[in-house]
């Protein structure tokens, strides 16, 4: 039920992409390399979190981390 939902999603996702490339062209150098790289991380981080059996969430990752670090009463 779904992926034919997370499909379509990231169906209407590569539109919006193609889209911005087209007004990137027209920015700064800086501004279009950090464009990409948001692009990039971001699709990453959505394949990761919709293709693997069990998931590991960045937020419970770094509350992990955290709580070692502060003194919790």
């Amino acid at each position: 039920m779904i992926k034919p939902l997370l499909y379509t999603y990231l169906a209407m996702v590569v539109v919006v992409l193609i889209m911005d490339f087209r007004h990137l062209k027209q920015a700064a150098p800086i501004n279009r390399w950090l464009s990409y790289g948001i692009i990039g991380m971001s699709t990453g981080i959505w394949f990761y979190v919709t293709t693997l059996k069990k998931t590991v969430f960045l937020s419970v990752w770094m509350s992990h981390i955290i709580q070692r670090l502060l003194p919790l009463p």
